[in-house]
């Protein structure tokens, strides 16, 4: 899906390292303690101990440097690890866990509890809690973990959207940057310019690149990320593609000296934020005009107002992809682009013209087309806020082909892996048998859609099809409709128990019976309980203490 947090890692962290600033500040920092001790990787090592302090040690800024932060390293693969600090007081020493679990509160936690055993020389406590985290398998979202007698947190749950006050880089950022420059800023990302955050407060320096990243979602920031850059990479701020960087201001007047090039400045400590770019003004009226009214009116409330604010704005400029997307027999589903935009108005039009080619939203289609070739479908949030809302128009044709797909073509075409899979078996054998007729039904009702919107009348001709039945194929017919209802919401589980259906006397139903299960984009939209019936779904809770 273009994420690039990796997924399920084989340790709750990487390393831990305790980094110390000599005094001489033309020499490089270095690891006084590690655990484990026989890790390996000097790289990693290296490069950690640069991003421990980003910032000239010697400004008077410094002063104000004395809590947690985060940078960020990418592996081979294009995964974050995380680098989770604590600076002391003085900012000459650094307190860092290494994780590929953006885990942010639990680290910081668990950081200054750490850093307290060190300032007591309680050396046994201090082995013990990090043996236990290192040991401990990776558990699941939600699950309480307990280190110690006095040591424990709530695992927290990714999936779900982040919420004030739990989420310490969302509060923070919404606290710090004003609702005009939140939307500049998402704007700008959503354009993929180069973005470059400053401030002099690393917390929330580092906290402002992850949240107006986070805002984003369902998409993924692909580019150059870097929360906080260390001095001896500053050059990345004169790099010709997109960007998202964030610099301490102590090192900012060296940054404004370079030969910047259609940079988006943002200034934390002052609020203010410079571009030359119309980004915010080439964003559709409508939506822009609907995301500010609710990010002002959740201004002071707490929980996921916020980020449901972004989500929406995300679902309205892009749910409407399910209408583009093209499936045929035997076939691979595909994404047409030229569909995905000629159906909307034209202002939103001129929008996703450009956002066809951004990197972000590439990535996207392509995880949701994997997702839906391979036969494991998704379930998501902003696949639940598509669901529930009402944007570009109504997408019946997907609602109808979805499930065909989950019991057809996308089994059929993963034929072995879902042989493979003895939780799947029962759902490829139901597959195997209906995926035909159920595909050539959605394209029967597509092809009656299409003439009808060119003005040829297909409804006369349905009528006198179905009134020429016999009693026989109707009983038929109306047995193949109740197999084809979706088995379950997920594969692999149980068919939940139908509500019993009062059958009318008679070997034949009535026309208009018949007719009533295609119902009308407006009867769609008039009936919103009809959208329940799309496989995606999300249930998960997250406790933070």
């Amino acid at each position: 899906m273009g994420s690039r947090i990796k997924e399920n890692p084989e340790k709750v962290f990487e390393v831990y390292a305790e980094v110390t600033h000599p005094e001489a500040t033309s020499s490089d920092p270095e690891v006084r303690r590690q655990f484990p001790e026989d890790y390996s990787d000097q790289e990693v090592l290296q490069t950690l101990t640069k991003f421990c302090f980003p910032f000239y040690v010697d400004s008077l800024a410094v002063s104000q440097v004395g809590q947690n932060f985060t940078f960020v390293l990418t592996d081979i693969d294009s995964k974050q690890r995380f680098g989770f600090c604590r600076l002391s007081s003085g900012a000459k020493t650094c307190f860092c866990i290494l994780s590929y679990l953006p885990w942010f509160e639990v680290f910081y936690k668990l950081l200054n509890i750490l850093a307290e055993y060190t300032a007591k020389g309680q050396s046994c406590q201090w082995k013990e809690l990090l043996e236990t985290l290192y040991n401990l398998p990776l558990p699941e979202p939600g699950s309480t973990v307990h280190l110690s007698v006095h040591s424990y947190f709530t695992t927290p749950d990714t999936r779900e959207l982040p919420s004030i006050p739990e989420n310490r880089n969302l509060t923070e950022y919404f606290v710090a940057v004003d609702v005009n420059n939140m939307l500049h800023l998402y704007a700008s990302m959503l354009y993929e310019r180069r973005v470059l955050i400053s401030c002099s407060k690393l917390s929330t320096l580092t906290a402002c690149i992850h949240g107006s990243a986070a805002m984003l979602y369902p998409m993924f920031w692909q580019h150059v990320y870097i929360p906080v850059l260390p001095p001896h990479l500053l050059d990345y701020c004169c790099a010709p593609m997109p960007y998202l960087i964030g610099v301490h201001s102590s090192l900012m007047e060296k940054v404004r000296n370079m030969a910047l090039e259609d940079v988006v400045i943002l200034n934390v400590d002052n609020n203010t934020l410079e571009t030359q770019f119309d980004d915010l003004q080439s964003l559709p009226n409508d939506v822009l005009s609907t995301l500010k009214n609710r990010l002002k009116k959740v201004s002071t409330t707490t929980g996921d107002g916020v980020a449901r604010a972004f989500l929406k704005t995300q679902a309205s400029l892009f749910g409407s992809y399910r209408n583009a997307l093209k499936i045929e027999p035997e076939e691979p589903i595909t994404f047409n682009e030229d569909v995905f935009v000629s159906h909307r108005s034209s202002a939103m039009r001129q929008f996703l013209q450009n956002a066809i080619q951004l990197q972000l939203f590439k990535q996207f289609i392509d995880g949701r087309l994997d997702l839906l070739n391979s036969g494991e479908g998704f379930s998501d949030v902003f696949e639940e806020e598509i669901n529930n809302g009402e944007y570009a128009g109504s997408d019946k044709s997907y609602h109808q082909w979805l499930f065909t797909v989950k019991k057809g073509s996308g089994a059929i075409i993963n034929t072995m892996k879902t042989k493979a899979n003895p939780a799947m078996k029962t759902v490829y054998k139901f597959a195997k048998d209906h995926a035909k007729m159920g595909i050539k039904e959605v394209k029967n009702r597509l092809k009656q859609k299409e003439m009808a919107e060119n003005g040829y009348s297909v409804a006369g001709e349905d009528i006198h099809q179905k009134s020429i039945t016999s009693p026989l194929s109707e009983k038929k017919e109306g047995k193949q409709r109740e197999d084809r209802r979706p088995i379950t919401v997920h594969f692999g589980q149980a068919r939940p128990p139908r509500p019993a259906v009062k059958k009318p006397r008679g070997n034949a139903l009535p026309v208009e019976a018949r007719m009533s299960s295609i119902s009308s984009p407006e009867q769609s939209e008039a009936n919103p309980s009809k959208r329940d019936d799309v496989p995606f779904s999300v249930s998960a809770t997250q406790d933070l203490n």
